[in-house]
């Protein structure tokens, strides 16, 4: 039986997942669409009306994928062309109200918000509309690479390939509407078959953050903004503040 991807509204993280990060140009690439937190979630059949905008991109060009409701693993395509691809999901808003004023404030605090969210409401519990935009990066060993422009609200671009066995240093660049953003949290987690691991790192004045990358592990970064809707907003969407949740993955 197949689970359709309806959000948990306790669990804000979303993150693609293939199921071999080196795809087989001969064979369908299998890709899960997880929520979860901390790098632990379920994966669920796709939904399409949870889906804003999915396509893959290599250097040469940007593909649109069509996917049937129901999928398992989420997402499926065959990837003809060679070498480094980046694919994109971004999601539509989704409504949630917290369970408490607390867990609201707990949220903030991990994610390092304090400082840019203002006052807060302690009379009610707050609503929020959320949004993802995730990509994951696939290669087919080919050694090419390419750095995409913005284009998305929020995101994460990667500056280097993970994939380049010379490249122990992982270099990415954070982006809100096609502009660098800097001093801004981004979680990195990874794993490998033994262990799980967690790092912050905080973007420069240019929006670029770099890590340190190891053989054999999964990797999912993952930052958000959070914005307070304005008094129209609050009208229109029955919502108090408004979030992007970018994430990245990939396996060295």
């Amino acid at each position: 039986m197949t689970t359709f991807l309806k959000f948990n509204v306790h669990a804000h993280e979303l993150w693609l997942e293939p199921i071999n990060f080196r795809f087989n140009n001969k064979e369908i690439s299998k890709i899960h669409i997880k929520v979860g937190q901390n790098f632990n979630g379920s994966p669920f059949g796709y939904y399409d009306p949870n889906k804003k905008d999915l396509y893959l991109e290599n250097k040469n060009k940007v593909m649109n994928l069509s996917q049937r409701d129901g999928n398992f693993p989420a997402i499926q395509t065959l990837i003809l062309d060679k070498g480094f691809h980046v694919l994109t999901y971004e999601t539509n808003y989704e409504l949630l109200k917290y369970e408490s004023l607390e867990k609201f404030k707990d949220f903030i605090k991990e994610q390092d918000l304090l400082s840019s969210t203002g006052d807060i409401d302690i009379n009610k519990i707050p609503t929020e509309n959320y949004r993802r935009l995730a990509k994951t990066l696939m290669t087919d060993g080919y050694k090419d690479f390419f750095i995409q422009k913005p284009k998305l609200d929020f995101e994460i671009i990667a500056l280097t390939s993970p994939y380049n066995l010379q490249e122990e240093l992982f270099e990415f660049q954070l982006f809100e509407k096609g502009s660098p953003l800097k001093n801004w949290q981004i979680i990195i987690f990874s794993r490998d078959e033994e262990n799980s691991y967690k790092e912050i790192v905080k973007t420069n004045l240019n929006g670029v953050g770099r890590i340190k990358i190891f053989d054999n592990r999964t990797y999912l970064l993952s930052a958000v903004k959070l914005d307070k809707a304005n008094y129209l907003e609050k009208i229109k969407y029955k919502s108090d503040w408004f979030s992007l949740w970018a994430s990245l993955t990939f396996k060295k």
